[in-house]
């Protein structure tokens, strides 16, 4: 081969004017199931269904080394219904319903900009043995999944699982601690203004966390028909694990207050959990019990009962079976049955 001196030089020279390192990953997962769904008050439904124990989506995330210990990151991350092949969650999401976020990392902490998931959204899929199962954690479905015959909805299925126009700041982990702070300005939108944070603590097999919100002069729909629109939320989050190895188990009471200039709502949410190893998978049960007063209404609870077997073929893939009992004062109770195959990508 021959060389060519003058055409090595402009090489050498490209590379060294190449820009900082940079990486950009193609990431999502796909989940499909069966399942004969049955939540207190509704009739049975047998349907294929995207997302049991994780929503499906697909996303990119990337970050370039900017010199000096900083980092620019972002992430893209779009919804969809494999069952069907649409976008989102439903027709009402927008595309990048999951992540539209860019930000900066250094040793100081992180700060991010754009539509991102809230703190109390992150703590109720760390501590469920269900993680970030729509269908089958407990706690979602007492607080982010309404449905039109359930009068236990909380705010945090309004404001949704992340916050549009949202400024954040996470720290840099100091003896196990994470503070995060995250507020969205209402732009004269429904949504209103938004603030929150929280305190994250992991350390061996514990693991604890705090989570603060509010809401201010939002719309929320509240119940089934008719809907009460509420104006203001205040809620609290707390949650902690503990791995035994053997088995571990997780805790969590959430507190949320809503209110209007006529009406409060009061809702003490609580679950209890543990997983289980078990061959190549994991035995999986939750319990959540939801406590409703009502200003000029009879107090309401509700109790889900998830218990579930998840079973791992490879690092990426597996199949998962769960039932699912649910119980709403005042409606007749339901039981789900569901089968479904999950991908990581």
């Amino acid at each position: 081969m021959k060389k060519h001196p003058l055409a090595l030089a402009v090489l050498v020279g490209l590379a060294g004017a190449a820009p900082a390192q940079a990486s950009v990953t193609v990431y999502g997962t796909i989940d499909l199931n069966l399942y004969r769904k049955q939540l207190a008050g509704e009739s049975a439904l047998n349907r294929s269904e995207s997302g049991g124990m994780t929503t499906s989506h697909i996303g990119f995330r990337g970050t370039e080394d900017l010199g000096g210990g900083m980092s620019a990151i972002f992430n893209l991350s779009s919804f969809f219904r494999g069952d069907g092949g649409g976008a989102g969650r439903s027709d009402a999401d927008p595309f990048w319903a999951r992540a539209s976020w860019v930000g900066l990392k250094s040793g100081y902490g992180t700060l991010k900009i754009g539509r991102q998931s809230t703190e109390n959204f992150v703590q109720s899929v760390r501590f469920s043995p269900f993680a970030d199962s729509m269908a089958f954690n407990p706690t979602m479905l007492h607080t982010y999944m309404p449905s039109a015959t359930q009068p236990m909805m909380t705010s945090s299925g309004t404001t949704d699982s992340g916050w549009s126009n949202s400024l954040s700041y996470a720290s840099p982990s100091i003896y196990g601690v994470v503070g995060t702070l995250m507020g969205s300005l209402g732009e004269g939108t429904p949504a209103g203004r938004r603030a929150g944070g929280s305190l994250y603590y992991s350390g061996g097999p514990l693991a604890a966390m705090v989570t603060l919100e509010k809401v201010e002069k939002a719309s929320l729909n509240f119940s089934k028909p008719p809907a009460i629109l509420m104006t203001d939320s205040k809620l609290v989050n707390a949650g902690v694990s503990y791995d035994l190895t053997a088995v571990k188990l997780f805790g969590t009471y959430i507190r949320t207050k809503l209110n209007n200039p006529t009406t409060e709502i009061t809702l003490a949410t609580k679950l209890l959990g543990a997983s289980v190893p078990v061959g190549s998978g994991r035995v999986l049960a939750a319990w959540a019990r939801t406590d409703k007063t009502q200003t000029a209404v009879a107090d309401q609870k509700r109790d889900t009962l998830s218990l579930g077997y998840d079973h791992n073929l490879s690092k990426r893939t597996d199949l998962y079976a769960v039932v699912l009992n649910d119980k709403v004062t005042g409606l007749s109770g339901g039981t789900g049955f569901a089968a479904g195959i999950r991908h990581r990508f």
